[in-house]
């Protein structure tokens, strides 16, 4: 077979669970000798440069294509040009914008199309785009879903059945499998030794339930006086949830730490990680929280019940449901044992289930499957 040459194409805000699978997948394939270029929007309203430069500091060529709204023309041209430079034989593109420009950048291409889904994100507006997505993306060689649901959810939308395959986001285990010291966290964020630990990691947007999350400190501080919050992420929520702890009189027991690059050592310091997401698709942080044995607490929301194993390999609860929130950090705090038998049940089924060798071999598969 000729020699596979993959262009990634994302509109990036940051470091967030969509790219990291990006990274993860380009790690592997390159060992496993495709060529991998990473393309990424230098947006006009949110120009992030993360993901381009983690790129390449990790020795990927990287494409930077400036974008000056809807319909750029300069930008379809780029990426045309860019798919003629390598040449590339598969683009793979992972989101609502970046899935109507590679599709503008196709046409007369003899280019395989690869879309992968990573769940939507919630409000009426992004309703419209995941609606309008759905129209455009039809024409993809094959439709990558991380979780049932959303294969589901793309089925009902009139994609053709054989077109769609199911590939579960995966991590690096050995960056999280390891629980290290994390004295130096503690430290960055004033944290003192003997306070128990309760976080979660994730952007600060609505669908991720923060809120749920702040509305239940009170009643658990009433049980564990020492108990203080770390959310880790940034986002349009951050003053809107800031403001919710002041009103409800927690706000010094919850640090808002922002985006971190030391998310292993964030995560080795938590007692207990919860995930009161109201939407999800497969998120990363809570297989990175189960990699790194943390006692869990999540919404059955998305794909997180194939993860989380009721009262196995953590506990689930509603979605906003401050109350269950309280007594699910409750039980395992009460119970030290039990909640680090759990976590590591957790370990083992992430490693089994959730690797990032397994999710880039099924897209290996999946890429030698279209160019056959």
């Amino acid at each position: 077979m000729k020699a596979i040459n993959i262009l990634h194409l994302i509109s990036s805000s940051g470091l967030l669970g969509a790219e990291r699978v990006l990274l993860n997948l380009a790690d592997h394939s390159r060992q496993a000798g495709l060529g991998v270029t990473i393309g990424v929007f230098e947006n006009s309203q949110n120009p992030d440069t993360a993901l381009a430069e983690e790129a390449r500091a990790k020795g990927f060529e990287v494409c930077v294509f400036p974008c000056r709204g809807r319909f750029d023309r300069n930008a379809i041209q780029m990426i045309r040009d860019c798919l003629d430079k390598v040449p590339v034989n598969i683009l793979h593109s992972h989101n609502y914008k970046s899935n109507y420009y590679a599709r503008m950048a196709l046409s007369g291409k003899a280019v395989r199309w690869v879309v992968t889904n990573h769940g939507r994100r919630s409000g009426a507006k992004l309703l419209f785009y995941s609606l309008q997505d759905m129209l455009v993306v039809r024409r993809a060689d094959r439709l990558v879903a991380v979780s049932g649901k959303i294969a589901a959810k793309m089925k009902l939308a009139g994609v053709e059945r054989e077109r769609i395959r199911l590939i579960g986001n995966g991590i690096d285990l050995g960056g999280f499998a390891g629980r290290g010291s994390a004295n130096g966290a503690r430290e960055s964020l004033g944290i003192r030794k003997e306070a128990i630990v309760i976080g979660t990691v994730g952007a600060l947007t609505k669908e991720k339930g923060h809120a749920h999350l702040l509305e239940a400190v009170q009643t658990i501080c009433a049980q564990y006086p020492t108990a203080v919050f770390l959310l880790v992420g940034d986002g349009n929520q951050r003053a809107v949830l800031e403001e919710i702890a002041g009103k409800r009189g927690v706000r010094e027991k919850v640090i808002f730490a922002g985006m971190r690059k030391d998310v292993p050592e964030i995560l080795s310091m938590l007692d207990v990680f919860v995930l009161p997401s109201l939407n999800e698709g497969l998120p990363l942080a809570l297989l990175e929280a189960q990699a790194a044995r943390i006692p869990t607490v999540a919404t059955s929301v998305g794909a997180i019940p194939n993860v989380v194993q009721d009262r196995v390999t953590g506990i689930l609860i509603p979605p906003e449901d401050p109350a269950a929130i309280a007594g699910a950090v409750s039980r395992i705090l009460s119970d030290k044992q039990k909640g680090l038998e759990m976590a590591e049940k957790g370990f083992a089924r992430v490693r089994d289930n959730y690797s990032s060798e397994k999710m880039a071999s099924q897209y290996l598969s999946l890429y030698r499957e279209i160019l056959s």
